[in-house]
């Protein structure tokens, strides 16, 4: 297997916070590779010998290799995190922890040493200079907890809740295109402990974590608090879990619901690593979800996508993932059918909640499965033009 060793250097460490000196036993089939970062500067050694040590072991067959190194990649072979969600663990040997601390560096090797970049989709145009047309204010609840809301548009409204871990700000895309804002009020909101909306006062004190009923009454008292008739619900990922949820339980509350990326639970997406003294959350999350972002992705919301991730609070979302991994499968289960027209969407590359588990959602409740070939989780946020593409025409639909 010829793999280019020349093509490991410093450059790949470019941005990525300082830490202790680490060292790595990267197997890929038969070939074994060590590789030390040393005071910051990235060495490879070649084949260990027999007094060699290491901390952490990351092993890929010749089988997934092959995978990760098709053009496109197919899902869960997009990123060496990809591969530790979806086929295993097991290839982490050593200490755990060094490889969350380093696991945005392996990313970062294994994607130098595949030789292959799928071409990414172009970056939507550049708005012109001066204010956009989002406005962005502070709503009050009657419970006292204060949450910032964006809107823009006219019409019937679409409210919009945002993935684990992330806020409002995933929806820029969809506030700022009249293709949608000349038929519908948008609006996105953040929940309390994300973005702009404030923690308890008591935040340093508690660990946040997020239930079914919390995350129900806060959407339902969101859209109380604006007045809002009758919206269309948009979720994603945790907000699309919820949103089959309130189309089960709520319907009559809601025009229609879209459910993006929002299966009936997801137990596997729950890990200490993002919430830990040792580990760094902001830089392993961006690589624990970064292979959920499709290969195609165009580049400029694919980095602000994982920016997002990189800027939210501690904690949050391992609190989130409370909600859809351990709380809601058991509940969501339960569901009857949705009261309101239903649609589920799911991108070909979420191996979160997967085209698999959307189907049996959409089964389950009675909505219609609308598969988005060579998209990824994020679709609102990291290929804005790539979900309106299957999004206007439901949205018609539901108007």
């Amino acid at each position: 297997m010829g793999l280019d060793l020349d093509s490991l250097t410093d450059d790949l460490l470019a941005g990525l916070p300082p830490g202790p000196d680490w060292s790595l036993l990267l197997e890929i089939g038969s070939t074994r590779h060590l590789v030390r970062v040393v005071d910051g500067a990235l060495r490879h050694e070649g084949a260990p010998g027999i007094n060699a040590t290491w901390d952490v072991g990351f092993a890929v067959t010749d089988e997934e290799w092959a995978a990760f190194c098709a053009d496109p990649p197919p899902r869960g072979a997009t990123s060496a995190q990809a591969l530790v969600a979806t086929r295993g663990s097991e290839r982490i040997t050593g200490r755990r922890e060094v490889w969350a601390r380093a696991a945005p560096a392996i990313d970062r090797f294994l994607a130098a040493l595949r030789g292959t970049t799928t071409p990414k989709r172009p970056d939507p145009p550049k708005p012109p200079p001066g204010f956009g047309p989002t406005v962005g204010r502070y709503l009050h609840l009657d419970d006292g907890r204060r949450i910032f809301v964006e809107t823009a548009g006219e019409g019937p409204p679409l409210l919009c809740l945002h993935t684990a871990g992330a806020d409002s700000r995933q929806f820029r895309g969809l506030l700022e295109d009249p293709r949608v804002t000349d038929h519908h009020q948008v609006i996105a909101f953040d929940m309390p402990w994300h973005g702009r909306s404030d923690p308890p006062d008591d935040w340093q004190h508690r660990r946040y974590t997020l239930d079914t009923a919390t995350y129900a009454s806060t959407v339902l008292a969101v859209a109380d608090a604006l007045a809002l008739d009758r919206p269309v619900l948009l979720g994603c990922s945790m907000g699309g879990a919820i949103a089959l949820y309130l189309a089960a339980e709520h319907g009559e509350r809601f025009r229609g619901v879209c459910a993006l990326e929002g299966g009936l639970g997801s137990p596997g997406r729950f890990v200490e690593w993002t919430h830990r003294a040792d580990v760094d959350h902001s830089a392993f999350l961006t690589s624990w979800v970064g292979g959920l972002i499709a290969p195609g992705s165009p580049e400029g919301p694919r980095a602000r996508t994982l920016w997002g991730y990189a800027s939210n609070g501690p904690g949050v979302y391992q609190g989130d993932t409370a909600f859809y991994s351990i709380d809601f499968p058991p509940i969501a289960a339960q569901l009857g059918r949705a009261t309101c027209p239903l649609h589920v969407f799911s991108g070909e590359y979420d191996y979160s909640a997967t085209t698999e588990m959307s189907r049996r959602a959409a089964e389950q409740l009675g909505g219609e499965l609308v598969v988005m070939t060579g998209r990824g989780h994020f679709p609102m946020s990291e290929d804005p033009e790539g979900l309106l593409e299957y999004l206007l025409p439901v949205l018609e639909k539901l108007r």
